[in-house]
């Protein structure tokens, strides 16, 4: 029978130990230090460039082993996206059991792997949320954790729960790398397409033989910024004309094309403001703030207000707007950055950004083809990624809260 118990009832949670920040270092050392900055969203650790590294003194105690089943206490994101995370420690170096993270203990009739898909499950991550401490930093803590009731079934239900449950990571983990690869291989290609390296055959299967010229976007584009508005402009659900944000290149549904935007325009306030549309066909992008650095560009589907923090790049007859888009995504902003408290472009910087390209349309069109193919593959492959999502969360939901059991040695358990 499934029994519904605090957690304290079966595990207990160790503290980790305080070491001297003194030791701390970005380079690599014999030990890491394990902090709650290398705790993710996706409920996985991972030892990048935010690792920390310990050279002092070390107690045995605090050397945590491959297996362990971990939890973070402390988090510094937003909506405590981390905040009760667990995880069991796969490292290839040693790993010390560092302050605000907890080392979970089980009794000898639970599954560690069972129980890392239980406290990561919503219901348990919810009531850690819910007894949260700290207002920036928000905290949790080894006793809250454990007065959480939840569901523990017979330790072979447990270890057939989780084997399904991993069955599904690894699909996911898979698909993810399938994602990494194909968007690698985009950024390849997006190297030898938009250079002139790799040329492609024609509509005869002949290579294209144009010469590529040596230039400037500008000879491509114009450029220009947004306009300011006032509040009372803002907000409408319906209009003449959309007036596009910078947070409306963040709607699903305008990864590539702008289609959806939470403000409008009226014509007459147009003819007020003294501001014109952009058209259809531009490509715009945050020229400002945060939203710079994060290389997104966005096309026009029909004529549009942008506001003043951000950009339009409007193709010149030479130039066709899907293959000036993949030549904007190619630009790394960053580069371009002006010095000072703000990040910002101007686009004389972006005018003369050298370059090279093909005069030809019809080289244009078929390079935008291949990599929207590119696209398309990597959009097929995110959907796939969260359909697998959805369904493994679907799962837990029912399997760990003992709403559906499993077929345990030919028995429903």
């Amino acid at each position: 029978m499934v029994r519904n118990k605090p957690i304290k009832n079966f595990a207990s949670i160790k503290h980790g130990y305080a070491f001297s920040s003194q030791y701390f270092s970005k380079d690599k050392q014999d030990y890491i230090l394990l902090t709650p900055g290398n705790f993710h969203i996706d409920k996985k650790l991972y030892f990048g460039s935010n690792t920390k590294y310990y050279s002092g003194p070390i107690d045995s105690e605090y050397v945590l082993s491959n297996g362990d089943l971990l939890v973070v206490m402390t988090d510094l994101t937003k909506n405590m996206a981390i905040l009760g995370n667990a995880v069991i420690l796969h490292s290839e170096l040693p790993v010390l059991h560092n302050q605000r993270i907890g080392l979970i203990d089980t009794s000898s009739d639970v599954s560690k792997e069972y129980l890392c898909y239980l406290i990561n499950s919503e219901s348990v991550k919810r009531c850690i949320k819910a007894t949260a401490s700290g207002t920036t930093v928000r905290h949790t803590s080894p006793s809250k954790i454990l007065d959480i009731r939840a569901y523990l079934p017979p330790l072979p239900e447990q270890q057939k729960i989780a084997k399904i449950l991993t069955t599904w990571d690894k699909a996911i983990s898979t698909t993810e790398r399938l994602i990494d690869n194909s968007k690698q291989q985009k950024k390849a290609l997006m190297q030898q397409l938009l250079t002139g390296k790799k040329r492609l055959l024609d509509e005869n299967g002949e290579r294209f033989e144009g010469e590529w010229k040596s230039g400037y976007l500008e000879e491509l584009c114009d450029f220009k910024g947004g306009s300011a508005f006032k509040e009372k402009y803002q907000g409408k659900s319906e209009g003449d004309l959309p007036f596009i944000k910078v947070s409306d290149m963040n709607i699903k549904g305008n990864e590539k094309f702008i289609i959806k935007s939470n403000n409008w325009i009226m014509h007459e306030d147009l003819a007020i403001m003294k501001v014109k549309s952009f058209p259809a066909g531009s490509v715009v992008f945050a020229k400002v703030g945060a939203a710079l650095l994060l290389n997104r560009r966005r096309i026009l589907v029909r004529d549009t207000i942008i506001d003043n923090n951000m950009m339009a790049a409007m193709p010149k007859d030479i130039c066709i707007t899907s293959y000036l888009y993949y030549l904007m995504l190619a630009i790394d902003f960053a580069k371009l950055v002006q010095e000072g408290a703000v990040p910002s472009i101007n686009q004389s910087d972006l005018g003369r950004f050298k370059i090279a390209y093909t005069p030809s349309h019809k080289e244009q069109q078929k390079i935008a083809a291949v990599l929207t193919n590119a696209d398309k593959e990597i959009e097929l492959l995110e959907q796939q990624l969260a359909d697998l999502q959805q369904e493994k969360k679907a799962l837990m939901q029912v399997l760990l809260t003992g709403k559906k059991r499993v077929v345990v040695d030919g028995e429903v358990v």
